[in-house]
């Protein structure tokens, strides 16, 4: 509902050696995607989960759309990643009621 907090996860999880990222958070809008959040955490061993939570408030802007979908991007702080697709993700859209 709009008016409404919600918790949003992203896992992580890193094949190689301790990294620090950056993980953003969009949300959908007419056209695209517009940035809502982002935090910076850094990775424990490979092979590990790290859970990034994130607090989000759907807006009466969210409610008029009657959907929003939540993106997650991830980058190598100070690094270089061979494979950038891999660090983004798409949940399933949300419904939101006034």
């Amino acid at each position: 509902m709009s008016g409404k907090t919600a918790k949003i996860s992203v896992d992580i999880r890193s094949n190689r050696l301790p990294e620090t990222v950056q993980v953003q958070l969009f949300k959908s809008v007419p056209g695209g995607y517009q940035l809502v959040a982002v935090s910076q955490q850094t990775l424990p061993t490979r092979n590990r989960v790290t859970s990034v939570a994130f607090s989000y408030t759907f807006t009466s802007d969210d409610a008029a759309i009657g959907k929003v979908t939540f993106r997650a991007v991830v980058s190598i702080v100070n690094g270089r990643e061979a494979l950038p697709a891999h660090n983004e993700a798409i949940g399933p859209p949300t419904k939101v009621n006034r």
